[in-house]
This record gives structure tokens, sequence and C-alpha cells, in this order.
């Protein structure tokens, strides 16, 4: 018998698959890459201050408000902050609580 090499394919967990595709600014989006990983402390203080301008968000936890969450999301998937308002609620949802896992982590 020949020696035979096994290949494991392992998925990448920083991969979100969308539970349907979207259209965003002429680009079918089915899925998004959360590299949560290559964020730094100014990406954190960028989306703070951008938080602290928006009078409607009242959270006293930013981990769990979800503008915050989808802003730090848009920043690990280097997309911007609008493409979670033409996705599907059910993704949305999905990718704020991987943000506020990253987050409270």
């Amino acid at each position: 018998m020949a020696n035979e090499k096994n290949t494991v394919v392992e998925a990448d967990e920083r991969v979100y698959t969308l539970s349907r595709p979207f259209d965003f600014e002429g680009e079918t989006i089915t899925e998004l890459t959360l590299d949560f990983g290559r964020l730094v402390g100014d990406d954190l203080i960028k989306v703070d201050k951008i938080i602290a301008g928006d009078s409607s968000n009242q959270s006293f936890v930013k981990a769990l408000s979800l503008p915050y969450q989808l802003h730090i999301a848009a920043m690990a998937a280097e997309k911007p902050y609008e493409i979670f308002g033409k996705m599907p609620a059910k993704d949305v949802s999905k990718i704020a609580l991987r943000a506020q896992g990253f987050l409270l982590g």
C-alpha cells in the first residue's frame, strides 16, 4: 500500500457565511471575514468616538450596544458600517453576537 496523506481542511472561523446573499453597492455579498484579531486599540478608540457622537445610543455598556458591535464588526471585516443596513436581520444579529464575544471575551 502506498502512503496516503489525509488532508484535513479546517474551516476558517473568521468567515461568516450569510443566510442568504444580498447586494451592497453593486456587489453580491455571500460571506464576511470577521478578523477581530487584526484590530488594535486605535480602532476601538475610533469607534468609541463615533458612538460618543451619536446621542441616540445611550447604552451604559458599550459592548452591549448594537451600533458599537456593528462598528467593530465592520472594522474587522474591512467593510463600511452601512453594509449592515442592507443585510438580512438574522445575519446582523449573529454578527453582532460575534463582535460582543470579542469585546467581552
